[in-house]
């Protein structure tokens, strides 16, 4: 065998296991490691060590806002400030401060 298919296919092994090669990848790797008996003894090895378990775990939703309800939201923000500074200049004048 080539050395150089042998590193390449002892580096791409862990990819090849997860299932995370392209198909012309992983056909490579099947007919070199049929053909060496080093890299089948490394897959071997490598394959029996690591138990992959696929599941399909639900992302969380992310919370999306339209632009009427951005919009909204926005004009509550400034309401918001609009009532508390209207409570903070009535409370001074209520109590003579100025």
């Amino acid at each position: 065998m080539n050395r150089f298919e042998c590193d390449l296919v002892m580096d791409l092994l862990p990819r090849y296991i997860d299932q995370k090669t392209s198909d012309e990848t992983t056909r490579f790797i099947e007919a070199h490691i049929e053909t060496c008996a080093e890299c089948h003894a490394m897959y071997e090895a490598m394959s029996s060590d690591v138990d992959v378990v696929k599941t399909t775990e639900a992302k969380p939703k992310r919370f999306h806002l339209n632009a009427i309800g951005k919009m909204a939201l926005i004009v509550l923000g400034y309401l918001a400030f609009l009532i508390v500074a209207l409570v903070i200049v009535t409370y001074i004048m209520a109590n003579g401060v100025f």
